[in-house]
């Protein structure tokens, strides 16, 4: 009898343990689960809070401003003028850059002409009186090959938009260490967004 009734004892206290124990566990299991859901929320909330603001949008395209350069006139000679060193432009608008090609051999460098990818360079233009042409006039420079940038720069001219649009022909007046170094003639087409031709549409 003592003996059954040890095992009876026994099975009542481990029921009793069992019971205890797994609400233990449900009550740690809750506990878990809610501490998750509330980090999960503050960590969505904390990532909402550190995403930046969404930047505005430039705009709608208003048009395209269509650019060829043409030749100089006055340039600054560069004493590093040679075949292989010819002066050549850059345009930059609205984080769009395009390069001519070297000009031409036979023209000289203080009154360089370009006929080879000299454009048209067509740039989007969102806001006239905002948007500005940037012109870099440059040239490869042996001697600074030492110090691992080849170009030199001869002159530039930073222009807003606006004054272009309505010309055939312009002048860019170049600039260095605010000095005038010369002119770069160019010219310049502007095609109204209804007049763009339509996006190409992958098939």
């Amino acid at each position: 009898m003592d003996r059954i009734k040890n095992i009876t004892e026994f099975v009542v206290i481990s029921n009793l343990e069992n019971r205890a124990l797994n609400t233990g566990i449900s009550k740690a299991q809750n506990w878990w689960k809610n501490r998750n859901s509330q980090t999960s929320t503050d960590s969505a909330s904390s990532v909402a809070q550190s995403q930046p603001k969404s930047i505005p949008l430039v705009g709608e395209i208003r048009g395209q401003l269509l650019i060829t350069v043409v030749r100089g006139k006055d340039l600054h000679e560069s004493r590093f003028a040679s075949s292989t060193t010819r002066p050549y432009v850059v345009l930059e608008c609205n984080q769009q850059r395009f390069q001519t090609a070297q000009s031409e051999p036979n023209s000289s460098v203080r009154h360089p002409e370009w006929s080879d990818n000299n454009g048209p360079f067509g740039f989007n233009i969102f806001q006239p009186n905002i948007d500005r042409l940037n012109v870099w006039l440059q040239q490869q420079d042996p001697l600074r090959k030492l110090k691992g940038n080849e170009t030199k720069t001869l002159g530039t001219c930073e222009i807003n938009v606006n004054q272009l649009i309505g010309q055939e022909q312009v002048w860019i007046p170049l600039r260095k260490d605010n000095k005038p170094v010369g002119q770069i003639l160019i010219q310049i087409t502007f095609l109204p967004k209804d007049d763009l031709p339509p996006a190409y549409e992958k098939i």
